[in-house]
């Protein structure tokens, strides 16, 4: 089981990033993100606390468009509201991580989830930040993760800030009463990370990635180090099967690498199999 796609990668990628001290909280429904706390919480990370759905210390659920919410919910300690997540979790910072996918990052690490273009008169309206820059901000940990990677997304200069991670120092995050931690970009063709003032640089390329093609493909100024920079681990076999048969096994990762055409017929056709599923699962209930 040594092949694996990009997706996967990502997955196992931003799951090396959860601890088990703090509170993981699983925000909006993206399956890439989701698929990622499943992965650790069933691998190195058993007693990590999650939050999600407003279901607090929910249990690793099997990934579906249509079940996911039901599951956690039943599975889970108790529920709660969001103003009561942003006061407890988010402002107390007692965040840990929370991966967060925006429609662009600049260089800062102010994420855009707002508009494209003029904030008045805009190219497209985005759903806005909800919780992004409270987590954003606040957590130990800000990690960033596109399906692309290119100058439209990595770009020089965000349309709209609707949050950011300041300031980057350590010493005058710990002044304000905020966490210290970095700020890491995860994409199809590397990981990037800002951990000091200084700005981003490349920490890991992904296969057959180089440089001077993460270079070319960003639109931020990016620190390239002296020797050159390590592969991505890839997924273990323990993780691809855990993904494909348990966590995953609809493929619903592969919704966050979709243009949104695509992701129309995309979504009807995982809908269609997880209803007729449930169906099956009916008829030999009634057969028994």
């Amino acid at each position: 089981m040594s092949e694996f796609t990009i997706a996967e990668l990502m997955v196992c990628r931003i799951a090396a990033e959860m601890e088990e001290r703090g509170v993981t909280v699983l925000g909006s429904f993206t399956p890439l993100a989701y698929a990622s706390y499943m992965l650790a919480k069933r691998t190195h990370t058993p007693d990590a606390y999650m939050i999600g759905y407003n279901a607090l210390g929910m249990p690793p659920v099997e990934l579906a468009f249509m079940g996911a919410e039901a599951a956690a919910y039943k599975a889970s300690t108790a529920r709660w509201g969001f103003l009561a997540a942003v006061n407890v979790v988010h402002l107390a910072n007692r965040g840990n991580v929370e991966a967060v996918s925006s429609a662009q990052i600049d260089g800062s690490g102010s994420i855009n989830l707002s508009v494209i273009g003029d904030y008045a008169k805009p190219k497209v309206r985005l759903p806005g930040g909800i919780g992004a820059p409270e987590v954003v901000q606040n957590y130990r940990t800000m990690l960033a993760y596109f399906g692309r990677h290119d100058r439209r997304v990595l770009t020089e200069k965000v349309d709209f800030a609707t949050g950011g991670r300041w300031p980057i120092d350590p010493r005058e995050r710990a002044q304000r009463g905020l966490q210290d931690g970095p700020t890491k970009i995860i994409t199809p063709m590397c990981v990037l990370i800002r951990d000091s003032p200084e700005p981003f640089r490349i920490e890991s390329l992904h296969g057959g990635a180089t440089v001077d093609e993460v270079i070319a493909s960003t639109g931020f100024e990016l620190v390239v180090p002296a020797d050159t920079p390590p592969q991505t681990p890839a997924p273990t076999p323990e993780q691809l099967s855990l993904l494909r048969s348990e966590i995953d096994p609809f493929g619903t990762i592969q919704f966050d690498f979709m243009s949104g055409r695509e992701r129309v017929d995309y979504l009807a056709e995982v809908i269609e199999r997880e209803w007729q599923r449930a169906v099956d699962a009916l008829d030999d209930r009634g057969s028994a």
